[in-house]
């Protein structure tokens, strides 16, 4: 049942968010990167932080047969940064890649909706238990998720035109873009994600299966 409660959206978003994987395939992979790159060794480790995303995301598939999306972003930041790196300490340059970064990842969402599960339908497997089979069955499963997959499309293209667009900006700028660009638009994201299925099946699911709105959570 959904609960209705104040700050109920916050424990479903603490209860639900998969902590272990974002550190596992997050974090660590870019604290030994950062470490490197404050000591002068950004090759090395991020050839390692690499290697441990790697590690962690083929240790996750083979043992539960599901995805850590997030070393699949690790990834994608690590070999951005390595970019910048090789490029030089140029602000634009930096913001160009953190476009290229952002720009990627939306259209990776963007291209997972033309095949029959989208990447946030395939990612809630992954993370959660499975929703009740009448929900399952109906056509408003599939389209739930496709929308949650269409929004974070569209915000990480638009985050990438938005970075196209402030050219002309020092390395402050930039980095404070940057630090919006991971934490807090990330908890946004995953806070419509777990709450936007569960509202919109109580809204469409309900009139085909009465009584299935308080099954849904």
């Amino acid at each position: 049942m959904i609960d209705k409660k104040p700050g109920s959206t916050w424990k479903s978003f603490k209860d639900n968010f998969p902590w272990k994987d974002m550190l596992l395939g997050f974090l660590i992979p870019k604290v030994f990167f950062l470490y490197g790159a404050r000591h002068g060794m950004p090759f090395l480790w991020g050839a390692i932080a690499v290697a441990w995303c790697v590690g962690v995301f083929y240790l996750k598939q083979v043992r539960t047969h599901k995805v850590n999306f997030f070393a699949i972003f690790a990834v994608i930041m690590i070999m951005a940064r390595i970019i910048v790196v090789l490029a030089g300490k140029s602000p634009k340059m930096y913001l160009y890649v953190l476009a290229l970064d952002n720009f990627v990842v939306g259209i990776i969402f963007m291209a997972s909706l033309l095949f029959k599960r989208s990447l946030m339908e395939l990612f809630a497997d992954s993370v959660s238990a499975q929703a009740p089979q009448e929900i399952v069955r109906s056509a408003y499963y599939g389209k739930a998720w496709r929308i949650v997959t269409l929004v974070w499309a569209t915000t990480f293209l638009l985050f990438a035109l938005a970075l196209v667009l402030l050219k002309a900006c020092n390395l402050r700028i930039v980095g404070l873009i940057d630090m919006l660009a991971s934490w807090p638009l990330l908890v946004v994201l995953f806070l419509f994600t777990i709450k936007f299925p569960a509202w919109y099946w109580k809204n469409n699911i309900s009139l085909a299966f009465p009584g299935q709105s308080s099954k849904m959570s």
